[in-house]
């Protein structure tokens, strides 16, 4: 059993955890090992904390909660890219995160549908987000669920400034 619920600001240190334990997970093979090693659950709780107690307007962020334990969340709101700010009816899924543990349990898909669902309260009628090249577990989760590639892709920068190839997905969130 899952509830989803909004995250608030003492959860920061959770989605920090859930956020490196992910990401060492998920990542590996694609990310260099001493760099998903270098990866800091108080830095990431830092940044958390400040997003938690000042979400953005048209910014959510949701929690999925088992037997008492943030195990996994997912962030959402208007694009951070530039070129596609333009668009006001247009959301960009931030992050989707897992804790490792709860992987294939059903989890991801209340939590995407929740975070979805603020998109929409929020006025948005699509929604893109970036993934990481090679994530095959992302890629096939997000195709199940709607998303479909546009075609671009950019290189971010990430930790210790290593490059991220990411391409970008997009779906409808309407009817």
């Amino acid at each position: 059993m899952v509830d989803i619920r909004d995250a608030a600001p003492a959860d920061a240190r959770s989605l920090a955890t859930v956020q490196v334990a992910s990401w060492r997970a998920a990542y590996r093979g694609l990310m260099p090992d001493e760099v998903l090693a270098g990866l800091s659950v108080p830095d990431h709780e830092r940044l958390w904390s400040d997003r938690l107690a000042a979400l953005p307007p048209r910014t959510s962020a949701v929690v999925a909660v088992a037997a008492r334990r943030i195990v996994g969340f997912a962030s959402a709101g208007p694009p951070l890219d530039p070129g596609d700010r333009a668009d006001a009816t247009l959301g960009d899924l931030y992050a989707l995160y897992l804790d490792p543990d709860h992987w294939g349990r059903g989890i991801g898909e209340p939590l995407h549908a929740a975070v979805l669902d603020r998109l929409v309260t929020h006025g948005f009628t699509h929604a893109g987000l970036w993934v990481l090249d090679g994530n095959q577990r992302a890629l096939r989760f997000y195709h199940r669920h709607g998303w479909t590639d546009t075609g671009r892709t950019q290189i971010d920068r990430g930790p210790q400034d290593i490059e991220l190839h990411e391409r970008r997905l997009g779906r409808g969130l309407t009817g």
